[in-house]
């Protein structure tokens, strides 16, 4: 490769799967050099994020040894069994909350990380003066900047007498590269602390529910405001048994259905109400350990939820007992992903793996 044109190299390798490229570092040091530099971890991870190349996923073992990992990198193998890739993370035992652009964000209560598990880079943010509360992370692809957001809920006093209004929440940012939070003040929406976080079109979402009806609340990781993402009235959902997933970079919603499966709904252009469609509709499934018993058993709808998609259309599915499956939906089949080695996980996010830098 060192009679061919640098263009063309940085071509070529740019299309290699990220735990091929780390293991091309090896070879020689003008290779290290070259897969080591800006350009090509930039170039490398521009083509690994978009929706049509598989992604990668993040298995955190569960407790007390939460900062042992599994790494797979769907795109590095095309047979059946999938390798897991071990490595260990010193994250005060926090919990894995979000992955975004290459890099992981970690969080417990008087802490948090950020993290590329590839490079083995680590950063412990500034403190906060409270105990975080729902934690976001993002990158913004306009500004090139990663954010942490921390969403806490606190009671403000009402002005008319010494009563306490409900809990609000309150907003604090912080842009990695400076030095301190900010505060983006309080906004109105009970944001849902289960993993509902969903990055597409450079923004965050999560689910925010009260009394009045359920929505989905967006964060624009470049201008930083919140807004509400309008939903179709076709759309019937079951308020305790719906989530977001980011299926081949769009905004969808699992709803649980009669079957104890999935309904998927697609937000084929982004923002726009009327572009929802339902998508996939998944039926019940029942895991391999208890394929001999006679009748079917109930899953409990809110652990029956979407995870990702793959370039060839199969959509990995996670069970109740943290069991995962891939569903065929041209076939309407399940199959049973095979992992070299045992799994046992805590918890689980879909990673774009990256040799960039923090």
């Amino acid at each position: 490769m060192e009679r061919l044109p640098r263009d063309v190299v940085l071509d070529i390798l740019s299309r290699l799967p990220v735990t091929t490229l780390a293991q091309s570092k090896s070879v020689c040091r003008s290779w290290r050099s070259i897969i080591q530099g800006s350009v090509l971890v930039d170039k490398h991870l521009l083509r690994m994020s978009e929706p049509e190349n598989d992604p990668c996923i993040i298995f955190q073992s569960p407790p007390p040894i939460l900062d042992h990992y599994y790494f797979v990198d769907f795109a590095a193998y095309s047979e059946r069994y999938k390798r897991l890739k071990s490595f260990w993370v010193s994250t005060m035992h926090g919990k894995l909350v979000a992955s975004s652009n290459g890099l992981l964000c970690f969080c417990n209560s008087s802490a948090i990380h950020i993290c590329n598990p590839l490079t083995g880079d680590s950063i412990e943010l500034p403190k906060l003066a409270a105990e975080s509360g729902v934690v976001g992370f993002g990158f913004s692809p306009t500004t090139k900047e990663y954010k942490v957001l921390d969403i806490i809920y606190q009671r403000k006093r009402l002005r008319s007498d010494s009563h306490l209004a409900p809990f609000q929440p309150k907003v604090r940012i912080f842009t990695l590269g400076d030095s301190q939070w900010r505060s983006l003040g309080m906004v109105p929406y009970q944001f849902i602390e289960r993993q509902s976080q969903v990055a597409v079109s450079g923004r965050l979402h999560w689910i925010s529910q009260d009394l009045v009806k359920d929505r989905i609340i967006s964060f624009d990781l470049t201008t930083e405001q919140i807004q509400t993402v309008p939903l179709t009235d076709r759309m019937t959902l079951d308020r305790q048994f719906f989530e977001l997933v980011a299926l081949r970079g769009h905004l969808c919603v699992a709803a649980s259905n009669a079957s104890c499966g999935l309904d998927i709904w697609v937000m084929n252009e982004y923002n726009v109400k009327e572009s929802w469609v339902k998508e996939f509709i998944i039926g019940g499934y029942l895991p391999k350990e208890l394929r001999s018993t006679n009748g079917r058993i109930p899953f409990l709808k809110s652990d029956f939820s979407a995870v990702c998609s793959f370039k060839g259309g199969k959509i990995l599915l996670k069970l109740w007992r943290k069991d995962l499956v891939l569903y065929d939906p041209v076939h309407e089949k399940f199959e049973d992903p095979m992992f070299e080695g045992a799994l046992q996980w805590h918890e689980m996010v879909v990673h774009v793996g990256s040799l960039v830098s923090i």
